[in-house]
């Protein structure tokens, strides 16, 4: 018998409302963001980014490299470490999908929630826990223990 805990995350209550607001607002398109936090599995802190995505916006997303690059500096400068990206799902589970994995990289997190009709409904967690690897669902907690 396996006794390891599976993987979690813990997301402040804060960031997880800062989720459900950003991706509403960005519906009927994917809304995104990047995840913030002290330590690895601990996101303290999300922060909003524009989806520039120009030919699918509906089911795709795309950070720019200078959005990923200044929000990696914001990040340090303030002692805290990009952990990965969240986005959204518009009227579709809360499921990685292929175009996901094929742009997801090992060592971040990936969280997606779902959005039916405008309202934010599942959220869940996951990682790439190697380079071939597929996606890795992970526990999700929201608040304190």
């Amino acid at each position: 018998m396996n006794d390891i805990a599976a993987p979690s995350v813990r997301l402040a209550a804060e960031a997880f409302e800062a989720i459900r607001q950003e991706a509403k607002r960005a519906y009927p398109h994917e809304g995104c963001g990047a995840l913030l936090g002290p330590a690895p599995g601990e996101v303290s802190e999300t922060l909003a980014l524009p989806n520039q995505e120009q030919d699918k916006p509906r089911v795709r997303f795309t950070v720019s490299p200078q959005d990923y690059l200044a929000t990696e500096a914001s990040a340090d400068a303030r002692g805290l470490t990009l952990l990965g990206f969240w986005h959204s799902h518009p009227d579709h589970p809360a499921r990685p999908s292929p175009t996901d994995r094929a742009y997801a990289w090992p060592g971040l997190l990936t969280l997606v929630i779902a959005v039916e009709h405008g309202e934010p409904q599942e959220l869940t967690a996951w990682d790439v826990p190697g380079p071939e690897a597929p996606f890795r669902q992970l526990g999700l907690r929201v608040g304190r223990d």
